[in-house]
């Protein structure tokens, strides 16, 4: 990607960010971030269809850092939920703000599609398995993420119910 598009989209993406922090997505208007990025709106629809769009290719790239981080790691640790964890607590910030401007649950699908992608088997049994622990780590996630009163040893406290189950050995090790 060109440098100068890469430097458009962070800014508008940051400014994007800066207005979700005050007000609703509803309530966020194309004009706004152009102001705030400094851009015309001819510039911002050369990058995106709307603030949904911006908002959506926003949480692809959070899920990828995620995903790119925890394949980094755990070539070391082994431990993958721990990482995923780890990591998104120390992004809590954005995570939160996607969550909370996400009505459409796009955050959590793509979330729960790079467990599943993760763990993929073709055992029907395992399978099933694999989509009902995705899904408890993305509500547990969620709950953490959309509650100021959940704690991060909420998170920690999955880990053992998922060692629990007979499991690919690639999601016994998430």
């Amino acid at each position: 990607m060109d440098r100068r598009v890469r430097k458009t989209q962070t800014a508008i993406q940051t400014a994007f960010f800066q207005l979700l922090k005050k007000q609703d997505i509803e309530r966020v208007k194309v004009s706004e971030i152009c102001e705030l990025a400094d851009i015309n709106r001819g510039t911002f629809y050369l990058n995106y269809l709307d603030k949904y769009d911006l908002l959506e290719k926003m949480i692809q790239q959070s899920i990828q850092e995620l995903v790119t981080y925890c394949q980094t790691e755990t070539a070391e640790t082994d431990n993958l939920l721990i990482k995923t964890f780890q990591f998104i607590v120390e992004n809590q910030e954005t995570y939160r703000m996607l969550i909370a401007s996400d009505k459409h649950g796009l955050f959590t699908d793509y979330l729960k599609q790079h467990i599943l992608t993760f763990t993929a088997t073709n055992d029907q049994a395992q399978t099933t398995e694999a989509i009902f622990i995705a899904n408890g780590i993305v509500g547990v996630l969620n709950h953490y993420l959309s509650s100021r009163e959940a704690s991060i040893e909420s998170l920690y406290e999955i880990k053992p119910i998922i060692e629990r189950f007979q499991l690919p050995s690639n999601l016994a090790k998430y």
